[in-house]
């Protein structure tokens, strides 16, 4: 099969449209529409079928586009197993990362990197745990950092660094003025809380499932800094990463809440695709996530 095809094939699949598919990879509609018939002859199956006026994957269309995207993804990593021997000073970093880390632990990092290597092609992605494991695979990331335990075979998983998980809530809010919070009682209350996919989310419920607790109403949001608006204004309270708390906690903008038996670390995560060649990039840039960690390290120790 040739790679171009292929490509194309996933380009008509995401848009569901020959013309948009097109505009897409910069060539004309029919040269899109010969590749497609092109490659259902190689095959000698339908890849899509017209309904009304809607394009729609046969169940052929969609067990090719789960491989085609494993195919390209490998050539992807030949391709830049190949041209890794470069210096550090050049090339590509992609670079993804769950909430808390992505938005409390590396843009600093980040920052220094780039400082010290402008030329480097520098993409960031802040996504859920979920979303960072399936851009590694497809090897659209070339390293991730997350708070959950990935499962994927493909997948490396160095740990880094521990979180803890806490409860809060505004100053004015019911639970704010309690000395003891049995888990159970959290159920009266409005809960403002992350998406589904979220490591945080599936770590708090797994916990308060084991304790005989239960969500109560719940409003969810995606951004982190939205949840933590909304808690302050005293429309519910919610649990994060104790990192992302730091300054609202110590100006006494929000309040942590004492839940009773709340324990809850969790480590933070390098995640690697396992066929993955570490560049000279990816190993300059984890050095100096390495060291700002382990100076970390040295601090509370010391503190």
């Amino acid at each position: 099969m040739n790679p171009h095809h292929l490509r194309t094939f996933l380009a008509v699949r995401k848009r569901l449209n020959y013309t948009h598919a097109a505009q897409d990879l910069f060539l004309s509609q029919p040269a899109v529409s010969r590749q497609i018939r092109q490659l259902e002859r190689e095959l000698g199956v339908r890849l899509f079928e017209q309904i009304g006026k809607s394009l729609h994957p046969t169940d052929a269309g969609e067990t090719l586009a789960r491989e085609a995207e494993k195919i390209l993804g490998a050539l992807e990593r030949t391709a830049e197993a190949v041209s890794a021997h470069r210096s550090a000073e050049h090339g590509r970093l992609r670079v993804g990362a769950s909430t808390t880390p992505g938005f409390y632990l590396l843009p600093g990092l980040l920052g220094r990197f780039h400082a010290r290597h402008p030329r480097v092609d520098l993409h960031y992605a802040v996504e859920n745990s979920l979303r960072i494991e399936q851009m590694i695979v497809r090897n659209e990331l070339d390293l991730g950092f997350v708070g959950a335990h990935l499962a994927h075979d493909d997948l490396d998983l160095e740990r880094l660094v521990d979180d803890e998980i806490v409860c809060f809530a505004g100053p004015s809010h019911p639970l704010a003025g309690r000395r003891r919070i049995a888990p159970r009682s959290l159920k009266k209350h409005t809960w403002i809380i992350r998406e589904k996919g979220s490591a945080t989310r599936q770590l708090f419920e797994s916990w308060l499932a084991r304790n005989d607790g239960e969500t109560g109403q719940t409003i969810e949001l995606h951004s982190p800094e939205a949840i933590k608006a909304l808690v302050g204004a005293g429309v519910g309270f919610s649990f994060m990463s104790a990192h992302a708390l730091k300054d609202e906690l110590r100006r006494k903008r929000l309040k942590r809440l004492p839940v009773t038996g709340l324990r809850l670390r969790r480590p933070i995560y390098l995640v690697r695709h396992t066929d993955k060649h570490t560049s000279p990039v990816m190993e300059t840039f984890l050095a100096i996530v390495r060291a700002a960690l382990a100076d970390d390290r040295k601090r509370a120790r010391s503190g």
